[in-house]
């Protein structure tokens, strides 16, 4: 019984996400961030997003995701629609020369996800950083708020929540190239991320600031 108990607590944490708002000094940026738990001991992936204020609903608009990954992570992945399929998703690893690899895909069923072309990402070293247990990247992502999945298009909206998900493997795709093979996520999670929260008025001025 304590076997089975403990067990069911154990599934309930992994994929677990916490919410909450970050001012980054780097960037100059607020960000909305979740904290995805894919080990009990308390690891997880960091999740931030910055957009700009004023936007308006069902319209397409610019993003800043900013990553926050343990260095035990092989690969990681958001999902911008919420889900594995029919949505814009960002594949990262630190890549061979400690550099981050960002991989822009999409999956229409339960396969390994290729290669899309709809969403682009702009790495910068602005906000790009590492240490001895985490590395962090910073990018721009155009093509991730606006997509056409099963019910036609689909916008993100810029106030209120929107449901994201993330994903982890333990093991590193091998090579630098943003098309290499990926393995299949051990742990996965979702939750209700809070765009109004994210909204930045200097959105346009302080990216135009950041180092490529």
């Amino acid at each position: 019984m304590i076997w089975t108990l403990w067990l069911g607590l154990f599934a309930a944490l992994l994929g677990s996400v916490a919410a909450d708002t970050y001012n980054d000094p780097d960037t100059g940026l607020t960000y909305s961030q979740g904290f995805g738990l894919y080990k009990v001991d308390g690891r997880g992936i960091t999740v931030r997003i910055a957009i700009p204020s004023g936007v308006e609903a069902n319209t397409a608009y610019d993003a800043v995701v900013q990553v926050v990954v343990p260095t035990d992570v092989g690969w990681g992945g958001l999902a911008w629609g919420g889900s594995m399929t029919k949505n814009p998703l960002l594949v990262f690893w630190r890549g061979s020369n400690n550099s981050p690899v960002l991989s822009s895909r999409w999956s229409s069923g339960h396969t390994t996800p290729i290669p899309y072309t709809g969403a682009t990402y702009t790495l910068y070293k602005t906000g790009t950083k590492s240490n001895s247990t985490h590395w962090q990247f910073t990018a721009l992502c155009s093509g991730c708020t606006a997509f056409t999945g099963d019910s036609g298009l689909r916008y993100i909206s810029p106030r209120g929540g929107n449901r994201l998900a993330f994903a982890y493997s333990p093991t590193k795709p091998s090579s630098n190239s943003n098309t290499s093979a990926i393995t299949v996520h051990e742990v996965h999670g979702y939750w209700n991320h809070d765009f109004t929260s994210a909204s930045n008025s200097n959105f346009v001025a302080a990216v135009a600031k950041f180092q490529k």
